[in-house]
């Protein structure tokens, strides 16, 4: 399913779409690389493509929030689950 909407003011596109109980990806197009990273940074998803389709490769972690998902498959982020991180300081 892929929504398309117009809007007049950012932050109420960006609530509306945030509002929404699932968080796989969202696709951005725009010409203005600053509305880029604002849309980027704002929405409430895995994954944010902009001014492309493609939302995974092999070396990327894939994944969601909200009712889309839990933790990232792929590229380095997906080992870190099975990972016991250990800190050692050994001062003589």
């Amino acid at each position: 399913i892929a929504m398309l909407t117009s809007f007049d003011e950012f932050d109420d596109v960006i609530a509306r779409a945030n509002s929404l109980p699932q968080g796989l990806a969202a696709y951005v197009f725009t010409n203005s690389l600053k509305r880029a990273h604002m849309t980027a940074d704002a929405l409430k998803t895995g994954i944010v493509c902009v001014n492309t389709l493609q939302a995974a490769t092999t070396e990327m972690p894939f994944g969601g929030v909200k009712h889309s998902g839990f933790g990232r498959e792929g590229g380095s982020h997906s080992i870190q689950d099975y990972l016991d991180t250990k800190f050692i300081n050994i001062v003589m």
